[in-house]
């Protein structure tokens, strides 16, 4: 792949903005460690046993610390951040930009991926009903085939693959290169769609669940925390894609902001996967119990976070004397009303309880 495409050439920028860049990134990784460090003291102090999703956003954190790894190799060896102008003048120093690049781009495959799965398995357990677990698995095959496709392109996208590294020996014509801005436009364009997906699948059953709008629209915000993860990800699609409308005529510049959205993108990831766990955390530091709920606070079933519950406000209880004879009872609730029929009821009617938005009538035939 050509670094230097396009007619004009602007003067030289002895400006370096790789420093910054690996300052924001390190800041952002040590964030993303402790919030992981908080989301397993979460499960102990609930006793409750690591999951699946547990273990993948582990992994997930380990493989996108290694990116990170090589992104600073490819920062201060490789120039990335520095004019490809300036840059190109250590031949060396060329091959350890692309060289690493190629490296980081495999781990963050991997570990884009990883996050992914992780916040479904935990979807999974918090809301095990057949609408998610259609999704969920949807989700995870276009998430592994993703993952599948991508790492197969990076392997074959240069034939030799070591003339992506060694720029010259792509000017020989047995040398055969796809584009790879192209290529990087096109998975990160699906990898958006896949992120879409996964933000907003859970919002569904939060609404569903018995709560005030004001606790329902809290309890989504929570999990739309991932949309930062989202917006990381169009920053680098729509930066990879004026990349390829203007050509790569500076490729160590242009490819600061893909390159920074794709490890903030993973740690916005895990950041916002490991929020919606560390409610007991909260209820320790402000209550004193990990699993004493105050104020009708939003409890998890049993221990660990398996779900979230709330408690319909006014509710109330209404207890009836057992007595015989006949009874016409018409229920109405959320603009819907049925009767049964007096026969229906063959044992006595002993209590009933009311909530909300349900409306109770009854018509009583005494017994003769």
């Amino acid at each position: 792949m050509s670094s230097t495409q396009g007619q004009t050439q602007p003067p030289l920028d002895y400006s370096d903005s790789g420093p910054g860049i690996l300052i924001g990134c390190y800041v952002l990784a040590l964030v993303t460690t402790i919030v992981v460090a908080l989301r397993f003291w979460a499960k102990r102090l609930t006793s409750s046993p690591l999951g699946l999703d547990d273990y993948l956003i582990l992994s997930c954190l380990l493989v996108h610390h290694i990116f990170m790894v090589f992104g600073t190799i490819a920062v201060i060896q490789g120039g990335l951040g520095r004019d490809i102008r300036i840059v190109a003048r250590d031949p060396n120093a060329v091959v350890i930009l692309f060289k690493f690049l190629f490296m980081a781009e495999v781990t963050y495959g991997f570990s884009c991926t990883l996050v992914k799965l992780s916040v479904l398995a935990f979807y999974l357990r918090v809301f095990p009903t057949r609408t998610i677990r259609l999704t969920s698995a949807v989700l995870v095959v276009a998430s592994i085939s993703w993952t599948i496709a991508v790492q197969v392109v990076h392997v074959i996208q240069c034939r030799p693959l070591k003339a992506f590294w060694y720029q010259d020996l792509q000017l020989l014509p047995e040398t055969r290169c796809i584009n790879i801005i192209l290529f990087l436009l096109g998975n990160s364009i699906a990898n958006c769609v896949i992120d879409l997906c996964t933000i907003v699948m859970p919002v569904q059953e939060v609404l569903k669940l018995q709560m005030s709008r004001s606790r329902k629209i809290s309890v989504c915000a929570i999990f739309l925390l991932g949309g930062t993860a989202f917006a990381a990800s169009m920053t680098r699609t729509l930066s990879t894609a004026r990349m390829h409308r203007e050509g790569t005529y500076n490729f160590t510049k242009q490819f600061v902001a893909p390159g920074l959205a794709s490890a903030v993108e993973v740690y916005a990831a895990i950041v916002g996967a490991c929020l919606p766990t560390l409610i007991p955390i909260y209820r320790k530091l402000r209550y004193g119990h990990p699993n004493t709920p105050k104020d009708r606070f939003l409890t998890p079933f049993g221990s660990g976070v398996e779900g979230f519950s709330e408690k319909l406000n006014n509710e109330e209880d209404i207890t009836f004397n057992p007595y015989r004879g006949s009874c016409q009872v018409s229920i109405s609730g959320q603009g819907k009303r049925f009767s049964l029929p007096p026969d229906s009821l063959e044992h006595p009617l002993q209590g009933i309880v009311v909530k909300q938005d349900v409306t109770w009538s009854e018509n009583v035939i005494p017994a003769v």
